[in-house]
């Protein structure tokens, strides 16, 4: 597990992430995937990068580079054949940092919270923040209404979005150079 005192950073992709040619914290932090620990156990997930292993941002670029790349490669695996550029592809356009105190400090009763370091072929930076389900006796929309004050608390705690286009994806620079990363939710910024 990790310590309080680390960072992570979530990779911002494309198109997963942008809303009306923004990618803000709502988008950031709402994909948790479902799945089962080695227990058994249902568990909810979001991939970060360990930042000690990122010590700057070239690094933590290259890192959310390679991801994209790997969800490319998995996509094309299950498809069974080439992938159409951009309509079908990952691209990664930036990070988040996120502290892991933070995380941690995520308002839970029902729900566990960890940042536990699960490395991926190529990728010995990963991470996932993991959601547990603690009580048996909550009903499903208890556990789904902290589940979504956690997703809350994780958008307010993002900071310092860097935008980046990777070098596999200079042909597509026009194409989101005008993609934007802010801190506030994506329906603000299209009133401002």
């Amino acid at each position: 597990m990790l310590a309080a005192d680390e960072s992570v950073y979530r990779a911002a992709l494309y198109p997963r992430m942008v809303l009306s040619g923004v990618i803000g914290p709502d988008k950031a932090v709402a994909d948790f995937h479902n799945g089962y620990d080695e227990a058994g156990e249902r568990t909810y997930t979001l991939s970060v990068g360990r930042g000690i292993l990122l010590p700057n941002q070239d690094d933590v670029d290259d890192f959310g580079c390679r991801t994209a790349v790997a969800a490319n490669q998995k996509k094309e695996q299950a498809k069974g054949a080439p992938l159409d550029r951009p309509g079908e592809t990952v691209h990664y356009l930036g990070s988040f940092k996120l502290s892991v105190g933070d995380v941690l400090a995520a308002p839970a009763r029902l729900l566990s919270i960890a940042v536990e370091s699960s490395p991926l072929d190529g990728l010995d930076e990963h991470c996932d923040i993991i959601l547990r389900r603690t009580a048996e006796e909550a009903r499903k929309s208890e556990v789904s209404f902290e589940r979504t004050r956690i997703i809350a608390h994780l958008r307010a705690s993002l900071t310092d979005p860097k935008s980046h286009i990777c070098d596999c994806d200079a042909d597509l620079a026009d194409m989101f150079a005008d993609i934007r990363m802010v801190l506030l939710p994506a329906e603000e910024t299209t009133q401002s």
